[in-house]
């Protein structure tokens, strides 16, 4: 009969031990540390710092937070991904006792690049993972009016 250490020399097994035990302690480092091959971030082309409130009829306003004038108001049934992404990032805010008054910036980036960043908490969304349609959503805020 064929024995199992016959088959695989205990130096095979170790050296792949030690090689899989390397590349895990650089990927947990890499990643640890935000250290990766080429981070390149495009050029900021303009950045918004907004507040959204919910509405008594289940709207929301969107709101310029330096100027305090309403940029939009998106109503009770529209602009789905936009209401559960920012219900998300405030959700991590209340989870966190953190109070809401700091506003989230919007961040327009070369190449139509879209990021969303809690200024509170410093989390992070780049928009343009969720696909066009999503990417709308917030895309229409720029346009609605224009920010000081």
């Amino acid at each position: 009969m064929n024995n199992t250490a016959e088959a695989f020399p205990r130096w095979q097994l170790m050296t792949a031990g030690i090689v899989l035990g390397g590349v895990l302690l650089l990927s947990a480092t890499a990643r640890l540390t935000d250290f990766t091959a080429s981070r390149t971030h495009p050029a900021v082309i303009a950045a918004y710092d907004l507040q959204f409130h919910d509405l008594p009829n289940g709207g929301v306003a969107v709101i310029d937070a330096p100027s305090g004038r309403t940029v939009a108001q998106i109503a009770a049934r529209d602009d789905g991904f936009l209401r559960t992404t920012m219900r998300v990032l405030a959700g991590g805010r209340a989870r966190d006792h953190i109070s809401s008054d700091k506003p989230f910036r919007l961040t327009q980036l070369a190449g139509g690049r879209l990021e969303l960043t809690d200024l509170a908490t410093g989390q992070h969304v780049e928009l343009e993972a969720f696909g066009p349609s999503n990417v709308a959503e917030f895309t229409h805020l720029l346009r609605e009016e224009e920010h000081p």
